[in-house]
């Protein structure tokens, strides 16, 4: 016989699982600003930053783990978008974060 107190809380996305977790996608940043110019700047609004995660309720089939996130599908196809930076984009991207290394070296000098 099924357990009827599990459809109380049901996974979003399978509706047939009990949901035990929440989708930590960042939906929307309470910071500013949102882009930062150095990492000092950024750590500093990452620990006092309170920001809104999409919390959509998952069961574990269907949360995909990264980092110690949860995310449901639909984020995890969007983080996987935009993590596969085209080939053709890749060397600038280097080339900044190279820069950014530098110049955080300097400033701890």
């Amino acid at each position: 016989m099924n357990n009827p107190g599990i459809f109380s809380n049901p996974c979003a996305f399978c509706k047939q699982r009990e949901a035990e977790r929440l989708c930590d996608y960042i939906t929307d940043y309470h910071r500013t600003p949102i882009f930062f110019r150095d990492y000092r700047m950024f750590k500093e609004s990452n620990e006092k930053g309170n920001d809104s995660s999409c919390d959509l309720p998952l069961c574990k089939m269907c949360s995909n783990h990264i980092n110690g996130a949860d995310l449901c599908p639909y984020h995890y196809d969007l983080y996987k978008q935009a993590k596969d930076i085209p080939q053709h984009l890749r060397k600038y991207q280097h080339r900044e974060r190279k820069r950014l290394i530098e110049g955080d070296k300097l400033n701890e000098s």
